[in-house]
């Protein structure tokens, strides 16, 4: 397809509709719910409405295309289908915490310790809601009695070294991530906890431990994007650069590498290079909100007024809280 909006079609072209009212319903679909790699559960639930299994699927592959309201929306009638279904319910608890929903999460997390109370990783989930809701007491009341029984499990040490983080305690927060490396050195999650915690301190400390999480696993590219961060963060741009193209090298379709490497060579004034990454982003990840926000500002700077309100309006099609696009389509509708 020419078309970078190829997949923004009325569902009734892809099924048959019976009646007027089977149409309308079709015209309200999501167009995020028509994307290649999405559609195929979409027209398998209009076939079958009360296969929980299908709406839990097309949640993965929101999830991955970061659509987390529409994630949500899937997998709360998965579990309404389904509401036995353990694997359901924890998904959603998940992504609830994720999205700083920590009274949602709990209510679900109430169900699933019910089912099985002595299960830890359902306790360490509440632990996380209570986090996610800012609520850091509750939180460590419960990581401290984890701790007390298995003070070298490395998901609870993990979660401590979070809640300390989340208090402003850096020093504790590094203290716990330490013991955590020592205790389990190939374990990723707690790698990373230590090198992001060394990055926010602005320590060169994490540079070492983001190149030792790449050896750990080559085809990912997120330490390399992480480094990028960090160099840009201390203000060296160059090595930034350096980083979001390595980070690129290895994963063709990191579209936030590709946003963030645009928004640097944007600030440099360097506009048809920033153009090439937005670009390439919004064909790599078409329903990224970001991507076509950021497209939108290249065409401001080009002085095309309408085509960068088709881009701030495409970026609302696919996060309607996008507040800076709303704030550009404010601004042009004011002159």
């Amino acid at each position: 397809m020419n078309s970078k909006f190829f997949f923004i079609i009325p569902l009734f072209a892809l099924m048959a509709c019976n009646n007027a009212e089977q149409a309308e319903e079709a015209k309200e679909v999501h167009p995020a719910l028509l994307n290649p790699v999405v559609r195929p559960y979409t027209e398998a639930i209009a076939q079958d409405t009360a296969n929980a299994e299908l709406y839990y699927q097309r949640a993965g592959m929101l999830n991955k295309l970061e659509l987390p309201e529409l994630t949500q929306k899937d997998l709360e009638t998965a579990v309404r289908l389904a509401a036995k279904n353990t694997e359901f319910r924890a998904s959603l608890a998940t992504l609830l915490i994720e999205r700083k929903l920590s009274e949602q999460a709990l209510t679900h997390i109430r169900i699933l310790k019910e089912q099985a109370p002595a299960d830890t990783n359902y306790i360490l989930m509440e632990s996380e809601a209570y986090l996610a809701g800012g609520k850091t007491k509750e939180a460590d009341q419960i990581i401290q009695q984890l701790l007390a029984a298995k003070p070298r499990n490395p998901y609870i040490l993990l979660n401590a070294s979070k809640i300390k983080a989340a208090e402003q305690d850096t020093q504790a927060a590094i203290s716990y991530a330490k013991t955590l490396a020592e205790v389990a050195p190939t374990f990723y999650d707690g790698l990373y906890q230590l090198a992001d915690l060394y990055s926010a301190a602005k320590q060169k400390e994490a540079l070492t431990w983001y190149e030792k999480l790449y050896r750990l696993d080559t085809l990912n590219a997120n330490p390399y994007f992480d480094m990028a961060k960090y160099y840009q963060s201390v203000g060296d741009v160059k090595m930034a650069k350096q980083y979001f193209v390595k980070a690129i090298w290895v994963d063709k379709d990191f579209e936030k590498a590709y946003l963030d490497y645009g928004k640097l060579l944007l600030a440099e004034d360097s506009v048809e290079k920033a153009d090439r990454q937005f670009q390439i982003a919004t064909e790599v990840a078409p329903a990224n909100a970001e991507a076509y926000y950021s497209k939108g500002l290249i065409y401001i700077r080009k002085g095309n007024k309408d085509l960068a309100r088709n881009f701030f309006e495409q970026a609302l099609v696919f996060n309607g809280n996008h507040e800076q696009a709303k704030a550009e389509l404010a601004k042009l509708k004011a002159k």
